[in-house]
């Protein structure tokens, strides 16, 4: 193979792996729950007003929310109490409520300012029934540049 087709065929593997392993820090599991996260630009979420009492006008701002499955039955979990706090790796920040969000399929989320072009912990804290202690799943979450 030549040299030139080599160096693509490589940086084609690198780049699938990268690209992999960007949507695996997206899952996590925590006592028996799978936890998707998803973290979407607010002006995205422009067209629902409603949404979290509104949408907010600072451009930092992105819109955190996460879908929670029961690992034993597949099924959607609609009946948890969710947090989150997102903050700048070496910071910590106390929780906020992720709000349920109705509509074909119910997820928690809410709104976050991510100031800087850089990595942000986001701690998910879910309580379900009598649990006296919540489920945690961490992520990392590379803000883009403008």
């Amino acid at each position: 193979m030549p040299l030139g087709r080599l160096l693509v065929f490589l940086c084609l593997i690198v780049v699938t792996n990268v690209a992999l392993a960007d949507g695996l820090k997206r899952y996590a599991q925590t006592d028996g729950i799978s936890v998707y996260l998803g973290v979407i630009p607010a002006q995205i979420t422009q067209k629902y007003p409603g949404m979290h009492g509104g949408v907010p006008g600072n451009e930092h701002r992105y819109h955190v929310l996460v879908a929670l499955f029961d690992n034993k039955s597949g099924k959607r979990i609609t009946d948890a109490t969710v947090k989150a706090a997102v903050y700048p790796l070496g910071l910590e920040r106390p929780p906020r409520r992720l709000e349920p969000m109705r509509n074909d399929l119910l997820s928690y989320g809410n709104y976050f300012t991510l100031h800087e072009p850089e990595p942000y912990r986001v701690r998910v804290e879910i309580l379900r029934g009598d649990d006296q202690q919540p489920s945690v799943a961490e992520f990392v979450f590379q803000r883009p540049l403008d």
